[in-house]
């Protein structure tokens, strides 16, 4: 029904656009829409670069393979491993290298925390598979992001 009436407008020389008949405010006005939603896009795209290349590609948990242990690395430098079956939950500082992709992680002076995890690992991260290879002994982990 309104299709009607807008080609009869029309046909009467009606103008029916926004802003009338002046140019000049429609040409402002598109050119305000184009550059906010063209800043908009940058500072989008921006975030997601920034994002993606500054972020820490271990942050998560992460569960063993094999023995179910969690090991939750945080965006801080903080490690936390729960070996489960009502063990002690260890905890140290890591820090990664995304460049040469090593993970080094030190503990904070427990008995029990040196040598549980304690070391220096090449870490390789493939869909949701993290495998932790010891850079000494060649020993491998494998843990699925949780």
């Amino acid at each position: 029904m309104d299709v009607f009436r807008i080609m009869k407008a029309e046909r009467k020389g009606v103008d029916l656009m926004i802003l009338g008949n002046n140019e000049e405010k429609r040409s402002t006005l598109w050119r305000t829409v184009l550059t906010v939603s063209s800043v908009l896009i940058i500072i989008i795209a921006v975030f997601f670069i920034v994002k993606l290349f500054t972020a820490n590609p271990l942050e998560g948990a992460w569960v063993s393979d094999d023995s179910g242990a969690v090991l939750i690395i945080r965006d801080n430098g903080e490690l936390t491993l729960d070996p489960g079956e009502g063990k002690e939950v260890y905890t140290a500082v890591c820090s990664v290298d995304t460049k040469t992709k090593i993970l080094t992680v030190r503990s904070e002076g427990t008995e029990y925390a040196e040598g549980i995890l304690e070391g220096t690992y090449d870490y390789n991260v493939e869909q949701d598979t993290l495998t932790l290879t010891e850079r000494e002994y060649g020993d491998q982990l494998v843990f699925i992001r949780e």
